[in-house]
């Protein structure tokens, strides 16, 4: 198992000079740390190059001991374009590859989805990827896990060059403040044919208390 991980990670890793990168349904950080969640609302904002000013809502529920859902939804403001407003969502599945252990002191979640933005184009991806980090824990209930999130993308536009492979790659930390209650911040590195999207994105995550439990 823990040679499947780093073939894993280093599949991915082997893909960052070779292609293009996108982020999710539009220009902004999946804000996923790489552990399943029990449930967390979890409200962003991001700003990127040409893509924007970004204000997003995500819903994460665990559908399983190691597989969780999310939804995306919000909406951007993009100076420059012929329609200043873009409308996204999106939905994906996370699944826990491995925890942390002595050995591989490493979490591991594979994720994929489905990406829609609408505007002046309009944007469809199909991204798979892999965050991966760990959890630091701190006084009390606090805890710290940095993460990085590289994910390889099918992208179509309708309006820009048709269909092409890209990548987005995200280096955040996730900082909880209590069980319920956690603080995060990302860089997420993007771009394709029709935008760049290199940028930063800040949110705050929370989960009802009744659920919460130590991550």
């Amino acid at each position: 198992m823990n040679r499947l991980r780093l073939a894993t990670v280093l599949a991915l890793a082997a893909l960052l000079p070779a292609a293009r990168s996108d982020a999710q349904a539009w220009a902004y950080p999946a804000f996923q740390p790489p552990r399943v969640i029990t449930r967390e609302y979890n409200f962003g904002i991001a700003d990127t190059d040409r893509g924007g000013t970004s204000l997003v809502f995500q819903w994460r529920e665990q559908s399983g001991p190691a597989t969780q859902f999310s939804f995306d939804l919000g909406i951007a403001d993009t100076e420059g374009r012929n329609s200043d407003l873009i409308v996204f969502g999106g939905i994906a599945l996370g699944h826990r590859l491995g925890s942390a252990t002595d050995e591989v002191p490493i979490d591991f979640l594979l994720t994929g989805g489905v990406y829609l933005a609408i505007g002046d184009r309009t944007f469809f991806r199909l991204p798979v990827g892999l965050s991966l980090g760990h959890r630091f824990a701190l006084d009390g209930s606090m805890a710290l896990t940095p993460y990085v999130h590289p994910r390889v993308s099918i992208d179509v536009c309708n309006n820009c060059g048709g269909s092409d492979i890209g990548l987005a790659f995200d280096l955040g930390a996730s900082f909880e403040l209590s069980r319920s209650v956690a603080i995060r911040a990302a860089a997420v590195f993007s771009g394709s044919d029709s935008f760049d999207g290199d940028g930063f994105g800040i949110s705050l995550a929370w989960t009802p208390p009744s659920l919460a439990r130590r991550r």
